[in-house]
């Protein structure tokens, strides 16, 4: 049975072992940071469509812009939710920020870990609203053994036409099992219920491997992580419309499906993952959010 596992089991232990892993504590000085210079659209959308995007680093940005103008799906993006984006002090300003502009979108970037000699790496919110309430959110640290990582949560709020909808973009760790995968999303569940935001959607890279890890580095069999974050999602009132569309990253025979998007408050009327993006190890995950008289589902 791991026999099947063995090539993208080996590609996330290269991954974890690649490079040393200081596991800084970030800058003092790196806050979040907030651009809100564009103005919101002045028509009603008939639809709100969410991305979410693990960009690998976003290295090169020009290249990552081009393949969002370049996808028929992407482009007409209202809102990407950005993991694994940094900031470096050579580069003249974020990734994040370098992103924003070149989409013409408002921007929230929060820094999760140290980088490099002086960067960072961590999550972005972008949209062609405005931002606000912007907060990151801690999530319980889980000891990897192997190159642990501080793991946040970033949360925003646009207003659509009168209607606020609360977006939260999460990364969780890798080699855990299901148990703490779920305890690690808690505090985002938490903050969605405080809320109390007609229409909410958590998406994220949720690194919903198919393995059972013994203490965080040796696969052990199989797990159906991914149906357990759905069903966990659907008992807090959310959809999990992409839970039969297969494979979100490239690596291995299996098709990971390790980022998920759900809804709550909105009717989701189509959704999709753009397997014609190559500028990162994962696809790009999509939903629709309808844009009629709000429904409560919970």
């Amino acid at each position: 049975m791991l026999r099947a596992l063995v090539p993208p089991l080996s590609l996330l232990l290269l991954a974890a072992c690649a490079r040393p892993d200081p596991n800084r504590p970030i800058p003092p000085a790196a806050g979040i940071e907030i651009s809100n210079d564009r103005a919101a659209p002045a028509a009603a959308p008939e639809r709100l469509r969410v991305v979410s995007f693990n960009v690998a680093r976003g290295a090169n940005i020009p290249k990552l812009a081009r393949t969002i103008f370049d996808s028929d799906v992407l482009r007409d993006a209202d809102v990407f939710l950005i993991q694994e984006i940094e900031s470096h002090p050579d580069e003249d300003g974020s990734r994040a920020r370098h992103l924003a502009e070149a989409l013409r979108f408002n921007y929230a970037y929060a820094p999760a870990r140290a980088e490099g000699e002086a960067g960072s790496h961590g999550l972005a919110i972008m949209s062609r609203w405005p931002l606000t309430d912007v907060a990151a959110i801690e999530l319980p640290r889980v000891d990897m053994k192997l190159r642990p990582r501080r793991r946040i949560a970033l949360a925003a709020t646009i207003d659509v036409r009168g209607r606020p909808v609360r977006l939260y973009n999460v990364h969780l760790d890798t080699r855990i099992n299901k148990r703490r995968r779920l305890a690690q999303l808690e505090p985002v569940l938490e903050a969605a219920n405080a809320d109390h935001g007609d229409v909410v959607v958590i998406g994220g890279d949720l690194n919903t491997n198919p393995l059972r890890w013994t203490t965080s580095v040796l696969p052990t069999g199989r797990s159906r992580q991914a149906d357990a974050v759905d069903a966990a999602m659907e008992r807090e009132g959310f959809s999990a419309p992409l839970a039969k569309l297969g494979a979100t990253h490239k690596t291995g025979p299996l098709g990971l499906r390790l980022d998920g998007l759900f809804a709550r408050g909105a009717e989701v009327s189509d959704a999709g993952v753009e397997r014609q993006v190559d500028s990162s190890d994962h696809w790009p995950i999509w939903i629709d959010l309808a844009w009629g008289e709000p429904t409560r589902t919970r």
